[in-house]
């Protein structure tokens, strides 16, 4: 039987298959059309309203329905990226957002911003975690996308201080899975000479590096992104990066998932003028406060907390920075701040504190990102 005879007869078998696919995709269009058709005249009212477009709240609730409509054929990963680039399209045809993001292209902060915002999204690179404040603060961008802390490495500083310095709040948070990957022009790895990446990278893929590149040449450069660059422009020279840096820089993945811990997340915190106003019932609420120089300052400070059964998730101290000897305290909370015990606690706290600032209220991250 010749080849052609073949193709004929595997033809016929996926034929119904095919014309039944058709139908669906032709539906599932046509339901789209009439979904952004609705979205639309949403933007509308929320123009004359004056409410921006972007509602984490809202968007947390729709992804919580569908995604617990899982099954063995559908994921609720995969039901969380189809409907963040449908949730993506709907926002563009309202009014286009702006995301600034610490650059450059192809970082895990631009992973986690398309992730989060998808395709239908106008992204801007920073150079640094101030622009990014900067950039949304100015109105340049509507939301911004910074690091607050890794689960190996612990807090992003910077983030901490300028959460302090800059009159901007939380809205949402992007919980993202790091994966490295060993990425280069080359076909083999018997080609490479030498493996660049960020610091961090590299401390974080040691043990794979010292198992299968013993000899191997490393190099620091300032950002998985840059070693990316480096490696399209260096025959011999492998990144240790993103598949989004592979994608970016149309580099082979020689090997996948090389980081010594798979589970190592980053949680990121996106940023904007306004938090989410809607309670979703599972949220968190991030505060920064000053202690008054007493004894048993700490103790006051927190008592409210536990009188109202509040569960405190995290708490980290930084040095204050215009004032020697001074702490500023960053605490994470479980719930909503228009919650009556929320509320409640926080107006006590703030009669024991020097300064108490209210970050944001916002959706609890419900998945990790991978």
């Amino acid at each position: 039987m010749n080849n052609d005879i073949k193709t004929d007869l595997n033809d016929d078998k996926f034929s119904p298959y095919r014309l039944k696919i058709n139908h669906i995709d032709d539906q599932i269009i046509s339901l789209l059309y009439e979904r952004q058709e609705i979205a639309e005249e949403v933007g509308k009212i929320k123009k004359q309203m004056g409410i921006g477009i972007f509602d984490s709240a809202r968007e947390e609730e729709v992804f919580k329905r569908l995604t617990s409509k899982y099954n063995n054929n559908l994921s609720r990963q995969a039901i969380r990226h189809i409907f963040s680039e449908i949730v993506s399209a709907a926002r563009a045809v309202q009014q286009q957002i702006n995301v600034a993001y610490l650059g450059p292209e192809a970082t895990f902060s631009h992973q986690a911003s398309i992730y989060y915002f998808g395709y239908s999204t106008v992204f801007r690179a920073a150079e640094t975690i101030e622009d990014v404040f900067r950039l949304v603060e100015k109105g340049v961008c509507q939301q911004g996308v910074i690091p607050i802390e890794n689960s190996y490495e612990g807090s992003v500083n910077i983030s901490m201080d300028l959460l302090y310095k800059y009159h901007l709040k939380i809205c949402a948070e992007i919980l993202l899975r790091i994966r490295h990957h060993l990425i280069c022009k080359s076909n083999t790895i018997s080609d490479i000479t030498k493996v660049c990446s960020h610091p961090m990278g590299i401390a974080q893929c040691r043990s794979w590096l010292k198992s299968n590149m013993q000899g191997i040449a490393t190099e620091n450069v300032e950002s998985t992104s840059k070693a990316a660059k480096i490696a399209a422009e260096e025959s011999g020279t492998a990144a240790i990066g993103s598949r989004l840096a592979s994608q970016t820089y149309s580099l082979n993945m020689l090997a996948e998932n090389i980081e010594d811990q798979p589970d190592n997340v980053t949680r990121f915190l996106i940023i904007g003028k306004e938090d989410a106003k809607k309670p979703t019932g599972k949220d968190k609420t991030s505060i920064l406060f000053l202690l008054n120089h007493r004894p048993g300052a700490l103790y006051r400070v927190l008592k409210p907390l536990n009188d109202m059964g509040i569960n405190m998730t995290r708490i980290e101290s930084r040095p204050m920075k215009i004032r020697n000897w001074e702490y500023l305290f960053y605490a994470d909370l479980e719930g909503h701040e228009k919650d009556e015990k929320m509320n409640s606690a926080l107006n006590e706290m703030s009669i024991n504190c020097a300064i108490l600032k209210r970050l944001g209220s916002y959706p609890e991250g419900s998945m990790i990102w991978d």
